[in-house]
């Protein structure tokens, strides 16, 4: 019986936001029912690299997502105020341009083509 070693995807593992640094780790999560998850007190992406490449790297940028929204104010649900396109427009590139640019080979690895 041979046993999983991780990192099973190579790539980057922290997502820097200039002030302060998420640690990216690959572990089963199954036994919690979930592909990722962030814990924004230990400043910890926990990605499941037990999916297919494709799957993979949308939980990725699913969970780089949380920790962006988070660093621009929409966190928990029941915080966000109404919100309109253009708002939410600005705020998403806002916020992906930030972390393109201080994780540039991160997302060159969610972005690459093939």
């Amino acid at each position: 019986m041979t046993t999983k070693k991780y990192p099973k995807y190579e790539h980057p593992m922290t997502l820097e936001l200039g002030f302060k640094t998420f640690q990216i780790v690959q572990k089963s999560l199954a036994k919690d029912n979930l592909y990722g998850c962030v814990e924004f007190p230990l400043a910890t992406i926990t990605i499941d690299p037990n999916q297919i490449p494709a799957d993979y790297v949308g939980t990725l940028l699913h969970e780089i997502c949380h920790v962006g929204w988070e660093l621009f104010g929409l966190g928990d649900d029941d915080e966000i105020p109404q919100i309109s396109n253009e708002y939410l427009t600005t705020v998403t590139s806002n916020m992906l341009q930030t972390l393109h640019g201080l994780n540039k080979e991160l997302f060159a690895y969610i972005f690459k083509e093939g």
